[in-house]
């Protein structure tokens, strides 16, 4: 099963299934904390990031970056996309042990993030802050653009995080960025996808990602404007009844 967990927003607090508390800021988060599946971060991966209320394209970065062992595969049960090594859709070379590793998939790498949990009746979502913990990111070393979407569309800020990130090592780094809401849809759902152009031979990997939302109540009309129209419905009801009772002597 896909492992879906909602977080309160204290620490070490995590509540399954809780829905949100209207104009109250949630975050859900996607996969487990589990270092790819090969152990335990020993701290919070995310402490120093802001999970919450960031505008659109502004970036935040966790404290720390995690070093970890090599190779790596999904365990059976991951939230589906994490924990697995990727490499370019178009790969015709290897850079890095990653890239040549048997376990691979070839990109994009495809994540569905349903966040309509966070979203109370009657609220509208303000700002949606998408948090990542990427893995080997390494751009820099070997020349390789990544290319990020969100929702189908070009997500210009996040494509450039993702190529400023130089992760020798392995390493795990947790950054955040805010959402544009004018890409969200009625489905509360945002698909966030990773692919690599040039040769696609330097690999990757995800291990968990956040979605936080602020949310405000839904605008409705204003009560003087709902008794216009209330008295307006009345007045034509009224001539309607009156011309057909017309009719009927006539």
């Amino acid at each position: 099963m896909n492992r879906v967990r909602t977080l309160l927003g204290v620490a070490g607090i995590v509540l399954l299934g809780l829905a949100a508390a209207p104009g109250q800021a949630q975050v859900q988060e996607y996969g487990d904390e589990d270092l790819l599946g090969l152990g335990s971060y020993g701290s919070d991966p995310k402490a120093g990031a802001t999970l919450t209320g960031l505008t659109a394209g502004t970036i935040t970065d966790a404290t720390n970056s995690f070093t970890h062992g090599f190779p790596f595969s999904p365990s059976g049960g991951e939230f589906a996309g994490t924990d697995q090594i990727y490499a370019g859709s178009g790969q015709t070379t290897s850079h890095d042990g990653y890239a040549s590793f048997g376990g691979r998939l070839n990109g994009p790498q495809v994540f569905t993030l349903n966040y309509g949990a966070l979203i109370p009746v009657g609220q509208t979502v303000q700002t949606l802050t998408l948090g990542i913990a990427a893995d080997d990111f390494q751009q820099p070393a070997f020349g390789q653009p990544y290319i990020a979407t969100l929702n189908g569309g070009a997500a210009t800020a996040l494509t450039g995080k993702l190529n400023s990130l130089n992760e020798t090592g392995p390493v795990v780094h947790f950054f955040t960025i805010g959402v544009d809401t004018s890409i969200l849809t009625g489905s509360n759902t945002l698909t966030f996808s990773i692919d690599q152009g040039g040769d696609g031979g330097d690999g990757w990997a995800v291990d968990f990602l956040t979605v936080g939302v602020t949310t405000s109540p839904t605008a409705t009309p204003e009560p003087s404007t709902i008794a216009l129209f209330v008295t307006s419905m009345g007045s034509g009801a009224a001539v309607l009844f009156r011309r057909k009772r017309v009719r009927r002597v006539a």
